[in-house]
């Protein structure tokens, strides 16, 4: 035994990047809690892309045919196996090729995207938009080949770069806030503090998660391992006698599985390039192909640009070097997840902003994916307990994640400017969009902008140029 704990010490270097086997055991199961809500979230959300799969009040039809003959219950169940398999070959192709502290999986926002951009709102069909998805990942490849990724790098201002990170905290706190119930929708101010004396489950789950996220916060002050795993525990057993643990239905049947892959969940490139919405025939249909692509390819680059960039201050701090030394095979792994999941019926795999817990934790290296991406394939088989884990306890997780994020505000240059508003955007603008890439397509933009009206163009990147202008574009296009 302790010969093969060597071997697996040796080969994902552990002890040489400051860690413990028991410490990326703790970090990869700790990541994978707070991110499982995501694979049963974004089948959830590609449903809306089939027509029928819902009435008119937006209930959902389990037992409508959808096209190709598979009932939509069956669809969702197909699509959220499809997830867990994704999410699992990701996560693992990442673990072995870049040996970070990373997990991947369909992206919900591109899935957003998808879903309500490419098929509701501009026709096509989600067996096309897989065409499109396949043929992102793929020329995403490309692009890397050729060396893009160390100029995009290059080209964002340090500043942003820390303004990344502090967006990104807040917006996975502002995720844990929602998911426990402690802040809810208001029709007049968006979001609203949660009535906490209402005795109802939303109530409940909201104290939960703050006494939840005040004893993690304990046991980290006391140095205790694992506090963010033993804080997510804890608010899982309480969760229980409060009744906020409920297991779900889930039923996986092989021959729909079969179907769905067969009729449903299959490419369809000759639709792709055919005229959606009266366009200017074919010379049309190809320009919204681009545009379709290009934007799914921006969208996954930015996503897992903003996680490295993210973590890159904390990790570096415990190992030699920095995460962006790895960036390409971060984004490689990226793509080619993407285009094997496109054949398997789901959208862009991106690396989850969650990971930053597993690093939060004490998470170094890949086998603490690796220990996330074996459970993102148990959950098939646990699916309905799984599917129970109490929002309150994902929300402690991602809240005291963010929190501990925050110590890179001080880094932020606030007193000039010039600096300062690029930063201030990229920050406020992560959470109130709730997109990554929106943040940092602001920031940029005000950047040049900013530094062209001083008359300082000879201080702007030709990169930094280029991509604000690429955002500008799809801004008009896409919004």
């Amino acid at each position: 035994m302790d010969n093969i704990l060597r071997k697996i010490d040796n080969f994902f270097k552990v002890t040489k990047d400051g860690s413990t086997i028991e410490t990326e055991i703790f970090s990869g199961i700790t990541a994978y809690f707070t991110m499982v809500y995501l694979l049963f979230l974004v089948p959830s959300t590609i449903m809306n892309a089939f027509p029928g799969a819902h009435g008119e009040n937006g209930q959902f039809l389990k037992d409508a045919v959808l096209s190709g003959g598979v009932r939509a219950g069956d669809m969702l169940v197909v699509l959220t196996v499809m997830a867990c398999l994704t999410a699992g070959i990701g996560t693992l192709i990442l673990a072995f090729y870049a040996n970070l502290p990373f997990a991947q999986g369909p992206s919900l926002a591109i899935a957003t995207f998808v879903t309500y951009t490419i098929c509701v709102r501009m026709g096509y069909t989600y067996n096309e938009a897989l065409a499109a998805i396949f043929l992102s990942g793929v020329i995403f490849f490309l692009i890397i080949l050729m060396g893009l990724e160390k100029k995009i790098q290059d080209a964002i201002p340090t500043n942003i770069k820390f303004a990344v990170t502090a967006g990104i905290g807040i917006f996975i706190a502002f995720i844990g806030m929602q998911k426990a119930y402690i802040v809810e929708s208001n029709p007049q101010n968006l979001v609203q503090l949660v009535n906490f004396t209402a005795g109802d489950a939303n109530s409940k789950s909201a104290l939960l998660c703050l006494f939840a996220v005040i004893a993690t916060a304990v046991m980290l002050i006391k140095h205790v391992h694992g506090a963010v795993l033993w804080g997510k525990i804890l608010c899982i057993v309480v969760a229980i006698p409060l009744g906020l643990v409920h297991l779900s239905e889930f039923e996986i049947s092989f021959e729909s599985i079969m179907l769905a892959s067969r009729e449903a969940l299959k490419m369809d490139f000759a639709g792709l390039f055919m005229p959606h919405m009266d366009m200017f025939g074919l010379p049309g249909a190809i320009i919204s192909v681009l545009i379709i692509i290009s934007t799914l390819c921006v969208m996954d680059v930015f996503e897992t640009m903003g996680t490295i960039i993210a973590t890159d201050y904390i990790i570096s701090v415990s190992r030699e070097g920095n995460l962006s030394d790895k960036f390409d095979k971060v984004l490689k792994s990226d793509a080619i997840s993407t285009s094997i999941g496109a054949t398997m019926g789901m959208t862009n795999v991106s690396t989850y902003v969650e990971s930053t817990t597993m690093i939060v934790e004490g998470g170094r290296t890949g086998l603490s994916a690796v220990v996330t991406a074996v459970l993102f394939f148990c959950t098939i088989f646990i699916a309905p307990v799984a599917s129970a884990i109490p929002p309150a306890a994902s929300g402690t997780t991602l809240i005291m994640s963010g929190i501990l994020m925050m110590n890179v505000m001080k880094y932020i240059n606030f007193e000039d400017m010039e600096l300062a508003l690029p930063a201030f955007l990229t920050v406020t603008m992560i959470p109130l969009t709730y997109s990554i890439v929106s943040g940092i397509a602001l920031g940029l933009i005000s950047h040049v902008l900013i530094m062209l009206f001083l008359g300082k163009k000879k201080q702007i990147k030709p990169g930094t140029v280029v991509m604000a202008i690429i955002f500008a574009i799809q801004f008009l296009m896409i919004q």
